[in-house]
């Protein structure tokens, strides 16, 4: 085997979403920035036939505009402009709308390998950002002078020598394990059912999030005005429930739970797959740090992914920028920390109040009380409005659109 050595400023394990975007945020830096991941080959050589939407939120999408990424994908999107949270047969709900909050749209809608494919573009154009495709990662050794990272290449070892290390290879990360940072992880048994909804009427750009006695429903509306995706978050115990409910049982119940509030005429499974929550214990160490799903992965049903992961992103990107440090100082770091706990832990309770209580005894009384609370009194509504646009509290330069140049 023929061992090489490699020294770079900054080293990303994942070429995900968050992964890339960060390579993104650093460019034109003079910084020498390593992208390394074990499916390149998958990765640049994959239809782009993968229609399935991720949400994006409008914090999201300044983000990506200022990243020069958005100009592929505005085609393609389809703007939300107005979400609809409401629980059936409860009194009480709120409405947020992108008139109110004075923007264009609370967030937007796209083809998950759209923009993939634009997020890999941009990166491709960059000089100073290299993908280099390995086989796997083996020990990570990190100290004040950075970080040694050990892989295995097709033509043998690759031994990198980084200023700072960048984990973002998802929410089984193996390099936290190398790292030695401890999560926690909830496993309960829910599942995200994914289906695929034909509407007979125009959807006009409204997202639901429905609470009913068999599990929320989150629905996002897609390009076809005529077409949406619903994600039904389903416990064990409803899944009991609802074992042998045929196509023509489910269509039936979705159709009374949105109350002709969504003209559905067909529901389409396309997936299934458990939920889990994992948090890290810590997103730093010396010359090293969590990003995106490796740092914390919540469940789906508020939408907040990737766009929690990319808004981490962009304030490290700052953290950094401002720095005058060794890019792995370990309180410069930590100080990064400090900025995105706020917000995170914002999103976490939010996520955590739509998927952990709607089966609770009385909790819907109690929370059709909240949503008509929330929708009377202005000041609240408007703050979660922003938490969930993306756009509260510490703002990264590139949601403001300010470039370092």
């Amino acid at each position: 085997m023929i061992e090489k050595i490699l020294k770079s400023n900054i080293v990303i394990a994942g070429a995900g979403l968050v992964g890339t975007s960060f390579a993104l945020s650093m460019k034109n830096r003079g910084l020498s920035i390593h992208i390394l991941e074990t499916h390149l080959p998958d990765l640049f050589s994959q239809p782009q036939t993968d229609s399935r939407p991720i949400s994006l939120s409008f914090g999201s999408v300044r983000i990506l505009k200022a990243l020069s990424v958005w100009d592929e994908l505005e085609n393609v999107a389809c703007p939300i402009l107005t979400v609809h949270v409401s629980e059936q047969g409860r009194f009480g709900s709120t409405r947020f709308s992108a008139q109110a909050q004075k923007v264009p749209a609370l967030g937007y809608v796209v083809p998950f390998a759209k923009l993939q494919s634009a997020l890999y573009h941009a990166v491709a154009s960059q000089s100073d950002i290299i993908f280099t495709s390995i086989q796997s990662i083996d020990a990570i050794q990190t100290d004040s002078k950075g970080a040694e990272i050990k892989t295995k290449t097709a033509s043998g070892e690759l031994n990198i020598h980084a200023d700072l290390f960048v984990a973002a290879d998802g929410t089984q990360s193996s390099c936290r394990d190398l790292l030695g940072i401890a999560h926690s992880e909830k496993e309960s048994g829910d599942v995200a059912r994914i289906f695929q909804l034909h509407l007979s009427e125009n959807h006009h750009h409204t997202a639901y999030e429905r609470f009913t006695k068999f599990g929320v429903l989150a629905v996002l509306p897609l390009y076809d005005n005529h077409r949406a995706q619903l994600v039904w978050t389903i416990t064990p115990r409803i899944a009991k429930k609802i074992a042998d409910w045929d196509d023509a049982k489910i269509l039936l119940f979705l159709q009374d739970s949105f109350e002709g509030r969504l003209s559905i005429i067909l529901a389409k499974k396309s997936a299934q797959f458990p939920l889990k929550t994992v948090i890290a214990e810590k997103q730093v160490v010396q010359s090293a740090v969590l990003l995106g799903n490796a740092a914390h992965t919540i469940y789906p049903v508020a939408a907040q992914g990737f766009n929690l992961g990319l808004h981490d992103a962009a304030l490290l990107s700052d953290v950094l920028m401002d720095a005058k440090k060794n890019l792995g100082d370990l309180s410069v770091l930590k100080n990064y920390e400090a900025q995105v706990s706020t917000h995170q832990e914002a999103i976490f309770c939010i996520t955590n109040q739509l998927t952990s209580i709607f089966e609770l005894p009385l909790i819907g009384r109690l929370r059709g009380l909240g949503l008509l609370t929330t929708d009377l009194i202005a000041p609240l509504k408007n703050k979660l409005a922003k938490r969930t646009m993306g756009i509260a509290g510490k703002l990264p330069r590139l949601l403001r659109r300010i470039r370092y140049e």
